[in-house]
């Protein structure tokens, strides 16, 4: 976005801010206020949404009114012991460090595999060299991510898992004793469904006549939640589907996702971070991925990123729909006994680690604010 488009969009803000313990880069999500007071925060709009006059004219003064000043020029006004964010993938976070020496702190923010722009472009990685990228604590989902990270920015690392998934455990009494289906339903900007939902039509169906079959009720999770794409999203299905599903009320916030989920004894999913949470869990989850190899989403598989075989207990991979792989998938999680399916999914904590109540986040934190500053 052009810098005319920033200033006419955004919000202008004459304050003087105030020195607090954290700044959060980017404040369109913080999980962080789970256990520190919002109020300990300043938030430095990544995006531009909210421009401070006040750093701006220093920017003037300066002759240089670029996002990396206007971010010194903030940090250095708001004095925070810590810098948080929780998207690990925008470059110029990494380049804070360098220019305030006050400790960083970055979690990652959704799947990472070969195809997305962090570990597939080159230009990046060449930037990466060049630039000497550094985030002090860097807090990720597994080791193989971490490996893959740390060709490209400095810091420590800790394999935690999902920062937001770690917060509660699943109850496995009071789960239903049902199917959930979580959707990948896309539509580009003509309407037309998108390649990463190739066969989902087909899965769908084979795995709510099997619920059927085994007498289990089958819901669907949605993905959109804008009403108009929400409304088509069930179209979808029931076109497919006739009657025979249960399509879930969703709300924008992503602790509804969880909440829901969290009921349902048995998942499944093509490719979903919300399945590899639930399965870090111990909860019962199965990946079905049917795709050609010229899908865009060809990498986003179960275990592609730590290199996992393509079949395994409960999940599956292939080039095309293929009915019986899929039964197998599904007997497996609904029908194994309780300690074959624990020693069989054990392999999940390589896609997804699980610190439950982000203690190693939360130790690191509770270490530095004991630091004293000179």
């Amino acid at each position: 976005m052009s810098l005319i488009k920033i200033f006419l969009k955004s919000k202008w803000d004459l304050s003087r801010i105030k020195k607090k313990n954290f700044l959060l880069v980017d404040g369109d999500y913080n999980p962080f206020t789970k256990y520190y007071d919002k109020k300990d925060f300043n938030i430095l709009y990544r995006r531009g949404e909210k421009i401070n006059i006040r750093i701006l004219v220093k920017c003037i003064f300066d002759l240089n009114i670029s996002s990396l000043n206007y971010f010194k020029h903030f940090i250095k006004a708001s004095s925070p012991r810590l810098i948080f964010t929780a998207f690990d993938y925008h470059p110029i976070f990494y380049k804070i460090k360098k220019i305030t020496n006050i400790k960083t702190l970055m979690i990652q923010k959704g799947k990472r595999t070969f195809s997305d722009n962090i570990f597939k472009n080159q230009i990046f990685k060449k930037e990466s060299k060049n630039e000497n990228y550094y985030v002090d604590y860097i807090f990720l989902y597994n080791k193989s991510t971490c490996d893959n990270y740390k060709k490209l920015i400095k810091g420590n690392y800790f394999s935690i898992g999902s920062f937001e998934n770690n917060f509660q455990k699943l109850n496995f009494n009071s789960q239903k004793n049902e199917v959930l289906f979580i959707s990948n339903f896309k539509i580009d900007s003509n309407n037309l469904l998108k390649e990463n939902c190739e066969n989902d039509d087909l899965v769908a169906m084979r795995l709510c006549r099997l619920a059927k079959e085994n007498k289990l009720k089958f819901n669907i999770l949605p993905r959109q939640r804008d009403k108009e794409k929400n409304g088509k999203e069930f179209y979808f299905y029931k076109n497919v589907l006739k009657d025979d599903f249960k399509f879930l009320k969703i709300k924008k916030d992503i602790s509804s996702a969880y909440k829901i989920f969290s009921k349902y004894k048995y998942i499944f999913c093509t490719y979903s971070t919300l399945g590899t949470e639930n399965l870090s869990k111990g909860g019962r989850t199965g990946f079905i991925f049917f795709k050609s190899p010229k899908n865009p989403c060809r990498y986003f598989r179960f275990g592609s990123l730590e290199r996992i075989k393509n079949k395994g207990p409960f999940w599956t991979s292939g080039n095309k729909f293929n009915s019986n792989e899929l039964k197998r998938v599904f007997n497996f999680v609904v029908k194994s006994k309780q300690n074959v399916w624990e020693k069989k999914s054990r392999v999940g904590k390589k896609v997804l680690e699980f610190d439950y109540n982000n203690k190693i986040f939360r130790n690191i934190v509770n270490k530095e604010l004991k630091r004293k500053v000179y």
